[in-house]
């Protein structure tokens, strides 16, 4: 009924791995002759030639038989129950009796207990043949939370490899993600951005809610600044002093409770991103203790300072221009999520003529744009209800009528922006020649 297998193969074949002795759902199917059979299952000898226990008379003996599982991991709440199949192939001459039970590791940290697990399927398989075994596993209802594994054996035939415990031969992995509901959810987006002025301050705010039923510990902490990034361009390390966090203790049930985080860095700041996170100290019941990404909040804020001098460019004008318009984009130094709203952004605009003459340039237009997606989910949008809306921005701009023919300069000094885009147009009268028009783009025009 077993093939015996001789010393001097397990040496010729000692590098090659465990095939026939288990396989999972994309195992090699079952070889076609008894010769590709023999082939493997001496494969499956010489892994335990390392470490397993032997005889005295150094030869290993193992039923050859192929075992084929569908996912045998499931994600299941207490109370819930699922199954999945097994396939068993016998490649013995002879028919083989399978004793199908659950076997749990010495090593598992959640081992799956033995009251969970239901295996249904003949158990006298004939030479050459396959039986089909239905593994259900049923979760108690006072099942906590966690992560069981453990192994569906058919025999109690053991392989051991160097440095660990014996393991069944023929057997499938079974794992089981005991979960449920959470009850602490963080009601704000976790991935903050924001800008703020160096000297000046800038708080966003987290809303939590907890539905359970009973109260859960809130402790809101900066993480510990380890920088992974080289190279220029990498965040800044934020100083710890530049935060505060204002927030409850804990979280009653049925209710939610606001994080207030305010950065604050000096007037003498340096200018540029600083990313940083804060863990928010929450103990979901419903979750499992080792998992704490979800409520861990990343921050990313980008510190300016407000420059001295204004930005400068030039335009060249023909004897046809009937105007020069400037339009002016600014991007809001307190566009973020959950911020405080501070000062509109401004400008002051001054134009230059080819002459020397300095003009003060009228504002002759502000228009607001926004963006309406009915496919963002609301907590990245700035409204409630069935829309989901975003600010688009605002444009300003200024107009100098009759222009002058040459070369203006013009000079544009940002407030409450920390960078802008701007175009300027020459509209010109009709006549036998193409109109002119150019414009221009600054990023981050902002300078001292």
């Amino acid at each position: 009924m077993k093939k015996e297998l001789l010393i001097a193969a397990l040496v010729v074949l000692s590098a090659l791995p465990v095939v026939a002795a288990q396989t999972q759902s994309n195992s090699l199917d079952a070889p076609a002759v008894d010769t590709d059979a023999a082939a493997q299952t001496t494969a499956v000898a010489s892994e335990s030639a390392a470490g397993s226990a032997s005889s005295d008379d150094a030869e290993w003996n193992y039923t050859n038989l192929y075992v084929d599982s569908e996912n045998g991991y499931l994600d299941l709440k207490p109370g819930e129950s699922e199954e999945f199949s097994v396939v068993v192939e016998n490649e013995e001459n002879d028919s083989v009796t399978v004793d199908p039970h659950l076997y749990v590791p010495p090593t598992s940290q959640d081992e799956l207990d033995d009251s969970w697990v239901e295996i249904d399927g003949d158990t006298d398989i004939a030479a050459g043949e396959e039986a089909e075994f239905t593994v259900t596993v049923s979760v108690p209802e006072d099942a906590e939370i966690g992560r069981y594994s453990g192994m569906i054996a058919f025999t109690d035939e053991r392989i051991t490899y160097p440095g660990r415990p014996p393991r069944p031969v023929h057997a499938a992995q079974v794992g089981v993600e005991v979960w449920k509901e959470p009850t602490v959810r963080i009601r704000s987006e976790t991935y903050v951005r924001g800008q703020v002025e160096a000297g000046d301050s800038i708080t966003n705010e987290i809303v939590v809610e907890n539905t359970g039923d009973s109260a859960v510990p809130l402790s809101p902490e900066l993480a510990d600044e380890r920088s992974h990034c080289r190279g220029s361009g990498c965040p800044l390390a934020l100083d710890p002093s530049w935060v505060d966090i204002d927030a409850p203790s804990e979280l009653s049930p049925g209710e939610t409770a606001t994080v207030s985080i305010t950065l604050s860095p000096p007037a003498d700041a340096e200018r540029g991103r600083y990313d940083t996170q804060v863990d928010l100290g929450l103990k979901d019941p419903a979750r499992d203790e080792r998992n704490t990404h979800w409520q861990e909040v990343d921050l990313n804020y980008v510190v300016w300072r407000q420059p001295s001098e204004p930005f400068e460019t030039s335009v060249e004008v023909s004897e046809r221009a009937d105007d020069l318009t400037l339009t002016l984009s600014p991007r809001s130094a307190h566009y973020s999520t959950g911020a405080d709203d501070g000062d509109a952004a401004a400008f002051d605009v001054q134009f230059v003529s080819p002459s020397g003459e300095t003009v003060d340039a009228e504002r002759v237009r502000v228009s607001d744009n926004g963006h309406v997606d009915l496919g963002r989910s609301q907590p990245r949008a700035t409204n409630d209800g069935e829309y989901a809306v975003r600010d688009g921005g605002t444009e300003f701009v200024y107009r100098v009528d009759d222009p002058e023919a040459g070369t203006w300069d013009v000079k544009i000094t940002p407030h409450n922006a920390i960078g802008f885009s701007y175009e300027l147009v020459r509209e010109e009268s009709s006549d036998d020649e193409t109109s002119e028009s150019t414009d221009g783009t600054a990023a981050e025009s902002s300078s001292e």
